[in-house]
């Protein structure tokens, strides 16, 4: 299994869209087998999708996703984990214990992570 976070810096990268940095992990039942950093900093949308798929990456840790993203990832068959914020090592630690959900936030210091409520009814 490969798995592609978007980080800027040691975290997960706010936005998809904007990461100027990928870490790519591959998997060997629940071990990390190897890990790369690849640069796609000026890579549009478009890019990164076909450049994620032509990577045969299977899942997406991410922060922000934008929808029309996220339709294709599910269409092209690679499973997304959005909305999480923190530590990016922490998040596929957290992944390998099968710990890690959609809208986490992962605090500094072990084992101290905890899921986000969605707002509703705010106005910009």
């Amino acid at each position: 299994m490969r798995i592609a976070i978007p980080v800027f810096g040691n975290r997960i990268s706010p936005r998809f869209d904007f990461a100027p940095m990928l870490a790519l992990f591959d998997l060997d039942e629940k071990r990390i087998a190897e890990k790369k950093v690849i640069s796609c900093d000026g890579w549009r949308d478009t890019e990164r999708v076909s450049k994620l798929k032509d990577l045969s990456v299977d899942l997406i840790i991410c922060g922000g996703l934008p929808r029309h993203l996220m339709d294709v990832f599910s269409n092209s068959g690679i499973r997304v984990i959005p909305w999480v914020a923190g530590d990016a090592a922490e998040a596929l630690s957290l992944f390998l214990r099968d710990r890690l959900v959609q809208g986490m936030v992962i605090c500094p210091g072990k084992g101290r992570a905890r899921r986000c409520r969605r707002l509703t009814g705010l106005k910009y």
